[in-house]
């Protein structure tokens, strides 16, 4: 999603770290079902340890991201471009409270058009984490404004009619 060369070289290693981990709870449960209890411990372990690793790697690439793309946005503007659902998730969370306490009227949230998104046919994945934005917060939100692949939440209006959420993809 993005051409920074550290965030994509954070990312593989994540993957990498995954990839790992993968294994190593397939080998942890291969060894368990032959009756090697040690050995299945020892692998589960370190297949934490991975995880770890990967959550930290996957931590990283998220807030690198982040920061580049909202340096220079104003305060009532976030962009998730770069970064998973529950990274997204955060970040918008976090970008909600801000503005209310800092009485905001809106926030522009650049979700995308989910052009990006990993699996089969490029179904935007980021849906999920404004259900969840608007099931917290008494808001109105208007999709596709000021751009497709925006959502524009104003504060203070209430919730209003959603039945566009059920629209979205």
């Amino acid at each position: 999603d993005t051409d920074n060369a550290e965030y994509t070289r954070l990312r593989d290693l994540a993957h990498q770290e995954a990839e790992k981990r993968n294994d190593c709870y397939h080998r942890s449960q291969v060894a368990y079902q032959s009756g090697d209890g040690a050995e299945a411990k020892q692998l589960s372990n370190k297949g934490h340890q991975h995880d770890e690793a990967m959550k930290k790697y996957n931590n990283s690439a998220a807030d690198l991201i982040y920061h580049e793309k909202n340096k220079n946005r104003p305060a009532n503007e976030i962009d998730l471009h770069g970064l998973f659902v529950q990274e997204a998730s955060c970040r918008v969370e976090q970008a909600m409270k801000r503005c209310e306490q800092e009485r905001m009227d809106h926030l522009t949230i650049i979700v995308g058009k989910g052009l990006h998104s990993a699996g089969e046919g490029n179904i935007a994945k980021l849906k999920p984490a404004i259900l969840d934005l608007v099931k917290r917060y008494n808001v109105h939100v208007e999709p596709n404004h000021p751009n497709p692949g925006c959502l524009y939440v104003e504060f203070g209006k209430g919730a209003g009619d959603m039945s566009w959420l059920d629209r979205l993809s």
